[in-house]
């Protein structure tokens, strides 16, 4: 994988956000990329719902320099490469040409995470973005078949 770090000094609940969000990804038994896109939308909703004190916890000491960028940025980019190879790997047909890019995972994860941040801000709250679900993953999934430039 591209981006693989040290986890000597990370801090603790980063690494435990880290290590929850890899496990999801590995775990997601989804055989198509449909399915997984899916699961990974309610078990998104879900986590988030259940883990929002240490999600804003990690997110707080970041902001006042506890968490160091560098770190922070790293353990991002490598929970999106575990990402990038579970798609990869479900879309062998390449079916989803934005998932055989460089940004493909990254672009999905940014997807989520603006659905997350309104989740947070009171935009949305958990069952509103389970009902919206069948919707959101279309629209991903429409999303992900635009043909890649270059």
């Amino acid at each position: 994988m591209e981006h693989r770090i040290s986890h000597k000094g990370m801090d603790e609940l980063l690494k435990q956000l880290e290590d929850d969000y890899v496990k999801a990804v590995k775990d997601n038994e989804s055989t198509t990329v449909e399915g997984f896109i899916e699961k990974f939308l309610y078990d998104s909703w879900d986590y988030n719902e259940q883990n929002i004190d240490k999600i804003k916890s990690v997110l707080s000491r970041y902001k006042s320099g506890e968490i160091y960028q560098r770190i922070f940025s790293s353990a991002f980019k490598e929970m999106v490469d575990h990402l990038q190879v579970k798609l990869e790997h479900l879309d062998q047909d390449k079916v989803y040409p934005v998932l055989h890019s460089n940004q493909g995972a990254s672009l999905l994860v940014a997807f989520v995470d603006g659905l997350v941040i309104q989740y947070y801000l009171g935009v949305y709250d958990a069952d509103q973005l389970r009902e919206m679900t069948p919707y959101v993953k279309r629209v991903i999934l429409q999303a992900l078949r635009t043909e890649v430039d270059g």
